[in-house]
């Protein structure tokens, strides 16, 4: 039964990352696309191209997550590997550029943005290995669902905000 709940929880984190990440990126798309551009891996051309796979392949994890969870989960960690690759070159290039992760923002990456980023993965890995147990499958009482619902509602909240808690306590 903790395993199931474990499974629904990755589900979950995993599925509200990446709709609010998609959604916010489609309200935003423009800037979204310029950081993509300022991070300095691809050739300019190639920038819209790219933001838009980026943004098709979030879309895809949040609908594989009803049906092919493997699939989700796993192009749900190579997304997050690709992302944390990218904020570590802009870090190791020294780079100030905005994430616009979740939609426009006025902050730089920073480390926490890599930290952030592996606890998703852990999410992402864990789900994938997970959702290839058969015996994961049996069904959860609503209260469980809710309770379970809930608590990675509130990790996601918390854990996507790693950034803004770890500016409180930077000096100024």
């Amino acid at each position: 039964m903790q395993y199931t709940c474990l499974l629904v929880f990755c589900k979950l984190v995993v599925g509200f990352l990446f709709l609010i990440s998609s959604l916010s990126k489609i309200k935003s798309f423009p800037q979204y696309a310029n950081s993509v551009r300022e991070f300095q891996l691809l050739p300019k051309l190639f920038t819209p191209l790219v933001a838009t796979i980026v943004l098709i392949s979030e879309l895809l994890v949040v609908l594989f997550l009803f049906r092919w969870q493997v699939i989700a989960f796993s192009l749900a960690s190579v997304l997050l590997v690709i992302f944390s690759v990218a904020l570590a070159s802009v870090l190791f290039r020294n780079i100030q550029v905005n994430c616009n992760c979740f939609g426009a923002s006025q902050h730089t990456v920073s480390q926490a943005d890599l930290l952030r980023n592996f606890g998703f993965l852990l999410c992402s890995c864990g789900g994938a290995c997970l959702a290839t147990k058969p015996e994961l499958t049996y069904p959860i009482t609503p209260l469980t669902f809710g309770i379970t619902g809930f608590v990675s509602l509130a990790f996601f909240i918390i854990w996507a905000q790693l950034g803004e808690i770890y500016r409180l306590f930077q000096p100024n």
